[in-house]
């Protein structure tokens, strides 16, 4: 018995649950179309978050919410996504974009890490190399055996010591 209303009150705590995600997903059905999420993406929320306007996920963002609403309404009357995103490029700037442009002085943005990558690479590659000459060139100590008479004289100076 006392599963039997575990199992119904988990029922309906799953019930409730898939409820609200769909209610969620009702109210908000319009924005998440492919084109819509390529748009959100390709743009940055201008709050502060770090997220584009397609994840910002601050309830009632004072920034993305109206960028939202103008992408939807300039996509219904037939904008495409380039030119959606470029009208937001002339507004804000270079800032609202979550890539810099592949091209002039920005594709410095697309080299430098790659460069940046490499030339670490073949640092540490050198270092370790280095290291390896270093190890070899040292030779391990010699050890010579001692003679019986040295070993006696030895053992006689550590127990005058004692």
């Amino acid at each position: 018995m006392k599963s039997l209303r575990a199992l119904s009150g988990g029922a309906g705590l799953v019930i409730g649950l898939l409820l609200s995600v769909a209610t969620l997903s009702l109210s908000q059905g319009r924005q998440y179309g492919p084109e819509f999420r390529e748009a959100g993406d390709a743009l940055m929320c201008q709050c502060g978050c770090g997220a584009t306007i397609s994840t910002c996920s601050m309830e009632h963002c004072h920034s993305a919410e109206p960028i939202r609403e103008e992408i939807w309404d300039r996509m219904q009357n037939g904008e495409s996504i380039a030119s959606i995103v470029e009208a937001f490029k002339e507004r804000y700037g270079l800032i609202i974009l979550s890539a810099p442009p592949a091209s002039g002085f920005h594709l410095i943005a697309w080299i430098v890490p790659f460069a940046a990558l490499l030339v670490g690479a073949f640092a540490t590659r050198q270092v370790l190399r280095s290291w390896r000459r270093q190890s070899e060139a040292m030779q391990p100590a010699v050890v010579t055996p001692i003679s019986d008479a040295q070993r006696a004289r030895i053992e006689k100076e550590l127990r005058d010591l004692s």
